[in-house]
């Protein structure tokens, strides 16, 4: 590798902008050792020609600057950014580009800079809206940035991006205390798993599902002002991040009442133990959905509330609705003419 050559390296501070984006990670003359976010093992990949060598990251007033060094054959390249904006998705199983096999905990998959076999001509970077069309989360192009791409099928090489705080933040301000976290991954096909992470994560496969806990976090607004920090270290104020394991169950489920009238609301309340996707719907005793709620970044131990109103059914009478807050939590009524009940 380029990077893995060079025996002096000299440091940089950020609001480093000697970076020319072409793909070539050109140590000493534009990237850093200290620019260096995740450094990675040169050979920890099992799969024979594919490997990440180290993320780079830096930024200047106007910039953020991230690289990948790699080496991919038959597979992709991902490097996954939560840009701190409370944003993206836990789970990216079911995006509408590039979908993987990968579950977030601890951060969110907001931006993604994804490439297949070395060829940036199928990639690119996008950002993750959250919103789902025709049953995939919706991504969309990230405007304005720059990109190139120096690796090809089986060899190594380079990928750089330059994105301007203004596309993530509409503005060259920054959100107050901004932390970047990001991890870099190799994947197999749509709908695979992971055979590579940098850093490293211990559960990572091809065939299933591949939790990622382990990511670099990145300080990028230390003192609260809202503008990116100069004349720091980049490395200096990186941590890699280990969110711990936990059992996921739900710790809370309530409803504001048991009894719910015609015109009348109900508020559900709901807190679960690890980061998570929840699907809530009720439907009717007919198998007729009549209310969903799909909540993409359920965060370990915080409520969350959202309410049912109750209508009226045609030809039915308006009495009370009845739940008796069993385990399934069956609501029922019922009428010489009409019988509806509602599961949630």
């Amino acid at each position: 590798m380029m990077w893995n050559t060079i025996f002096f390296m000299l440091a940089a501070l950020t609001y480093n902008s000697n970076i020319s984006i072409d793909g070539k990670i050109n140590i000493g003359t534009e990237w850093y050792e200290d620019e260096l976010v995740i450094p990675d093992s040169p050979n920890d990949c099992a799969t024979v020609g594919n490997e990440i060598y180290g993320i780079f990251l830096t930024w200047d007033s106007e910039y953020l600057y991230i690289a990948a060094s790699y080496e991919v054959q038959n597979k992709a390249l991902l490097v996954v950014i939560d840009a701190g904006r409370d944003r993206g998705v836990h789970d990216i199983n079911n995006l509408d580009w590039y979908p993987r096999n990968f579950q977030f905990f601890g951060m969110n998959a907001d931006i993604l800079i994804a490439l297949w076999n070395g060829d940036l001509g199928t990639g690119g970077v996008r950002e993750i809206t959250g919103e789902v069309i025709q049953n995939r989360i919706h991504t969309i192009p990230l405007s304005n940035i720059s990109v190139q791409n120096t690796a090809f099928s089986g060899d190594s090489g380079g990928i750089e991006v330059k994105i301007p705080w203004s596309s993530l933040y509409g503005s060259n301000t920054v959100p107050p205390g901004l932390n970047i976290k990001l991890v870099g991954l190799i994947a197999g096909s749509d709908h695979e798993g992971g055979i590579e992470s940098a850093p490293d994560n211990k559960y990572i496969q091809l065939y299933q599902s591949s939790p990622i806990r382990t990511f670099a976090q990145v300080v990028v607004d230390s003192d609260n002002d809202g503008i990116p920090d100069d004349s720091v270290s980049p490395v200096s104020v990186t941590s890699i991040i280990n969110t711990p394991e936990k059992t996921l169950k739900i710790s809370l489920f309530q409803i504001s009442k048991r009894t719910i009238l015609p015109g009348e609301k109900a508020i559900f309340k709901i807190q679960v133990t690890d980061y998570s996707s929840i699907s809530f719907s009720i439907y009717d005793e007919r198998g007729n959905l009549i209310f969903e709620k799909i909540l993409e970044n359920a965060e370990p131990d915080r409520e969350y509330s959202f309410e049912w109103k109750r209508y009226v059914w045609p030809r039915c009478s308006s009495g009370p609705l009845h739940c008796n807050g069993k385990s399934r939590r069956i609501c029922k009524r019922k009428e010489s003419n009409c019988r509806h009940s509602i599961i949630f």
